[in-house]
């Protein structure tokens, strides 16, 4: 077993820590968020939920340069450019996921957007600290 790579991981785990709670905001909006826009807007489930994606990247991008990543020296809008395309696909295959999950299997769309956040968290983690830093 390769003990430097979990103590690099372990290293981390405080800056991950970080990394949710400034997503918590974020959150915290887009449930009610995609409740409000199927349930009252009458929109489709998966529209809401890509506008509720859009939504939560733009929000996290700032909650992340300004309390979780060291500064990169880099211009704000290229680093928020880097980070929206890359964590927007990433989201794209969240998107998918929950799509199948929904339409195809018939899960109810609520547990399935709690549940991807934890499945795609440690992801978009990885992604934005080489983005940001």
């Amino acid at each position: 077993m390769n003990w430097e790579i979990l103590y690099s991981y372990r290293r981390k785990l405080p800056q991950l820590g970080k990394f949710l709670a400034v997503g918590l905001p974020a959150f915290l909006m887009a449930v009610p968020l995609n409740y409000a826009l199927v349930e009252l807007g009458g929109i489709s489930k998966g529209v809401s939920y890509a506008l509720v994606l859009v939504f939560q990247v733009s929000t996290n991008y700032f909650l992340c340069r300004w309390f979780v990543f060291a500064r990169s020296g880099r211009a704000w809008y290229r680093d928020f450019a880097w980070f929206v395309s890359g964590i927007l696909a990433i989201r794209c295959l969240d998107w998918g996921v929950y799509w199948v999950l929904v339409n195809v299997f018939g899960f109810f769309y609520l547990i399935v957007q709690l549940t991807n956040v934890a499945i795609f968290s440690v992801i978009k983690f990885v992604f934005s600290e080489k983005v940001l830093t």
